[in-house]
């Protein structure tokens, strides 16, 4: 308690020494200052901890309050920044990766209807309500695009600038008509949308968005507190009532989607698949005109294209793309390594120029994608391979930001030491930097050397788990054989994470085929595809000796169906990321539960 104790008292100085230096800004317009004090106030606020707001003294609560409003102020002068920025391209919707916090909408909106949906059986929105829209209505788009698609979305703010903004984003019509988005500022609803700061303004809110829809019958709201109709008696149902902190009002009017024909679906398919290889390729071919790959506003442009284009589920296959497609995905991976390494580099040097870098880390604009993905290796790594506690761990291709093993040791496993491997010795030099002023416990567990995984030999044997980065082995009989050789050289029941991709996300990392693992002398447990902002697919496997290997081999063969396809396997659903399971392992449990049962 005591720790916990001093724990909070410590984080609540830091921040309202944040608090302070914000307080003093001349503007709160975006710069370079503006960017760093709320990043730093965002790397204190995210992570865990023991904190009770509820319990903070009264010139604590002062102070937070006055924090969460200029927070707001900041935020909407970047929402207004990015939006006019948008707002600048032939089709701004084709472009809202730019906005650097994109991917967080994207997943609070996928969090927002998987809640939905399992808390409100059978419903099916046609009427959508978004109160607070802002300029860069991103919630309402998501949900319209990939959620709702027969929902028609009314969004509103006070703020007429804001929903101008907001509009501006639409580009062509067309889109717009797919879409079904609505911005509206004239509804009576409007005057009630305070987006308070305090609990009593969100309290009124809530009861507004209530009465407002109880007045309605828990259909469309009326056009104005005094309409016919205004004063009815119906409530809402209580399936329907949103908490306080609650976004979103759905209506209470349940549609089906009709199923479509499966010829003209395969068709659409086809369709999209081609517009998005067509595409890629036309960004490919700008990328290799490109004088560097060092960072700048052009390379970053485009990547950045490249990922908003490859990181959404989409139905392409790269395995069945034909020879021209094939040789510019192998040849835009390899450009992709080349730029993130240019882009590692700055960022490696950047940091280093602080007293303590560790703390400063979130800086790199794609930190908080390594911590998600170390986080979910390390709960498929318990998961799948119980009882596991590693001493020793290997991270083969660690580069100059050695971010999963900075997380895994400093979050997930602290009695871990860690040997990070990579051929490139300015690599491991500027990741030895990062270490400089953290504490002895970490930065004793962090080694780095400079080999090529091809002349490991006997090193591996001594490792509980060994990480392959995505990068190493890029085509598939190079990554095959880095495979292999650890399957050569590590101990019987070592496990194995494998980084892999998986869909249009192929174009920007290799995809490992899980029989590769399987031949390379691994049983393989797990295999992960997210559908979040972590790109890369995680394959968990376990090194078997050569006898458990045949063994293993002659039950996936037996237990393969008359087609000769193994039993497909699918484990308990997951919020990030859809995961295959061990066949054998599974059906093994299956058949056991079957005697249990006669």
């Amino acid at each position: 308690m005591e720790a916990q104790n001093q724990e909070v008292a410590a984080l609540v100085e830091k921040i309202a020494g944040l608090h302070a230096a914000i307080s003093k800004l001349p503007s709160l317009s975006p710069s370079a200052e503006v960017d760093a004090l709320f990043t730093d106030l965002v790397t204190a606020c995210v992570p865990a901890s023991p904190v009770d707001v509820a319990k903070l003294g009264p010139e604590a609560q002062a102070m937070r309050e006055e924090l969460i409003r200029l927070c707001s102020a900041a935020e909407g002068h970047l929402e207004a920044h990015y939006a006019d920025m948008l707002a600048a391209f032939d089709n701004p919707l084709d472009h809202l990766a730019r906005y650097p916090y994109y991917g967080n909408y994207v997943n609070l909106s996928k969090l927002e209807y998987d809640l939905l949906v399992r808390y409100v059986p059978g419903i099916a929105p046609t009427r959508v309500a978004f109160v607070g829209s802002g300029p860069l209505p991103f919630s309402s788009l998501v949900l319209a695009a990939h959620h709702l698609p027969d929902a028609v979305f009314d969004n509103y703010d006070r703020c007429g600038a804001a929903n101008e903004r907001a509009r501006r984003l639409h580009g062509y019509s067309a889109r717009e008509s797919i879409m079904h988005v609505l911005w509206e500022t004239d509804r009576w609803l409007q005057k009630y949308c305070l987006s308070g700061s305090s609990k009593t303004d969100s309290d009124s809110v809530a009861d507004t968005e209530n009465k407002a829809v109880s007045a309605s019958g828990g259909g469309a709201p009326c056009e104005g507190p005094e309409a016919e109709g205004s004063s009815s008696s119906s409530s809402i149902p209580q399936a329907c009532r949103f908490p306080l902190t609650a976004q979103v009002l759905v209506q209470h009017q349940l549609t089906r989607v009709p199923n479509r024909d499966k010829a003209s679906q395969m068709e659409a398919q086809n369709q999209e698949v081609a517009a998005l290889v067509e595409k890629i390729a036309g960004l490919h071919a700008a990328i290799s005109k490109l004088p560097s790959l060092s960072p700048s506003a052009e390379v970053d442009a485009l990547f950045t294209d490249l990922v908003t284009a490859c990181v959404p589920a989409s139905p392409v296959d790269v395995a069945k793309l034909g020879p021209e497609a094939q040789a510019m995905r192998e040849e835009l991976i390899r450009l992709c390594s080349a730029a993130e390494g240019h882009l590692e580099a700055h960022y490696a040097d950047m940091l280093a120029a602080f007293d303590n870098p560790l703390d400063h880390l979130a800086r790199y604009p794609y930190y908080g994608n390594y911590v998600n993905l170390s986080k979910l290796e390390y709960d498929l790594l318990v998961r799948y391979v119980p009882g596991i506690a590693p001493t020793r761990v290997a991270f083969v291709g660690s580069g100059p930001l050695p971010f999963s093993s900075l997380v895994l040791a400093a979050h997930h496993l602290p009695d871990a030491v860690f040997d990070n491997y990579d051929r490139c010795g300015a690599a491991n030099e500027r990741a030895r930097r990062l270490f400089r002023g953290a504490d002895e416990g970490l930065g004793a567990r962090m080694a780095f050397h400079t080999a090529d995984v091809a002349t490991l030999t006997g090193e591996l044997g001594a490792y509980d788990v060994v990480f392959l980065a995505a990068l190493v082995g890029m085509a598939a009989e190079e990554k095959a054989g880095v495979i292999a050789h650890l399957g050569a050289h590590m101990a019987d029941g070592a496990a194995l994470v494998v980084r892999s991709a998986h869909g249009a996300r192929g174009f920007l990392y290799p995809i490992v085929d899980p029989e590769d693992v399987r031949r390379g002398g691994f049983d393989v447990l797990a295999v992960c595809h997210p559908e979040d902002e972590v790109i890369n697919s995680v394959i968990v496997a376990r090194k078997v000796g050569a006898a458990a290997a045949a063994a293993a081999a002659a039950r996936r063969d037996e237990l393969a169906d008359s087609r000769g396809v193994v039993l497909p396997v699918v484990g308990p659903p997951s919020t990030c990321c859809k995961v295959e399971a061990s066949a054998v392992e599974k059906a093994e449990e299956f058949a056991a539960n079957k005697e249990l049962s006669v």
